[in-house]
C-alpha cells in the first residue's frame, strides 16, 4: 500500500471517527511493528514507565526502548520526567487524532 492511497483511507476514518481502524491507517502509513501498536495502544489507556511497560507486554526493556523512540519521534508519545528515588521517564499516548495531525505536517 503506497502511502499517497493511504491519506484519503484515513481521512475518511476521521471522519466517520472510527478510531480503531483509523489507527490500524496510521500505523500501515508509516509502516510500524506489531510492538509499536502494543505500546501505543498499552499507553493510550495510562502513563507507564519502560519498567511497567517491560512488565505488562513481558518484552525486554532494549525492545520497549527501540519502539519507544520511533513513537516519540512519530509525535504518538510524549514523555515527562518523574522524580522517585532517581530519575525517570513517563511516556503517555498522545490522541490518536493529534497523532495523524502530526504526521500530516
Amino acid at each position: 500500500m503506497s502511502r499517497g492511497s493511504c491519506i484519503p483511507d484515513i481521512e475518511g476514518f476521521l471522519e466517520k471517527k472510527n478510531p480503531v481502524d483509523l489507527l490500524n491507517a496510521i500505523f500501515s502509513f508509516l509502516n510500524f511493528k506489531p510492538v509499536d501498536i502494543k505500546i501505543y495502544n498499552l499507553l493510550l489507556k495510562t502513563s507507564m514507565s519502560i519498567r511497567q511497560i517491560e512488565e505488562s507486554l513481558n518484552v525486554s526493556e532494549r525492545t520497549i526502548r527501540k519502539y519507544i523512540k520511533r513513537l516519540n519521534e512519530e509525535g504518538f508519545i510524549v514523555k515527562r520526567v518523574e522524580e522517585e528515588e532517581r530519575l525517570r521517564y513517563i511516556y503517555r499516548a498522545v490522541p490518536v487524532r493529534e497523532a495523524w495531525r502530526k504526521v500530516k505536517e
